[in-house]
């Protein structure tokens, strides 16, 4: 016998997106096997954010994950990075020195 609405079936993570200034924020349900390096394009776009620098080189993006005061791998899911739900993560640039 199985109980209905029970919440065992679990569909992702929910988590807020915010941009480094904390102006522009995202909601969403991240699912618990996708990666972060799948993550970024979608929520980079979401939020407008821009996609090349002002030297005109193609601008990179990493997620922090302000709860756990650390920078998630691209080959990280939600889960195996420790990010729960109702956590936030900021979308930082990176800055690659030429």
């Amino acid at each position: 016998m199985t109980e209905q609405g029970s919440g065992s079936e679990r569909k992702g993570t929910r988590v807020t997106f915010l941009d480094q200034t904390g102006a522009k924020s995202v909601d969403a349900v991240i699912a618990d096997t996708v990666v972060v390096r799948r993550i970024l394009p979608n929520i980079i776009t979401k939020m407008n954010l821009p996609v090349t620098g002002p030297d005109g080189q193609p601008m990179s993006y990493s997620l922090d994950h302000k709860e756990g005061g650390k920078r998630l791998r691209e080959d990280q899911t939600l889960p195996v990075a420790q990010v729960g739900d109702g956590d936030h993560l900021i979308v930082y640039p990176e800055i690659v020195a030429g």
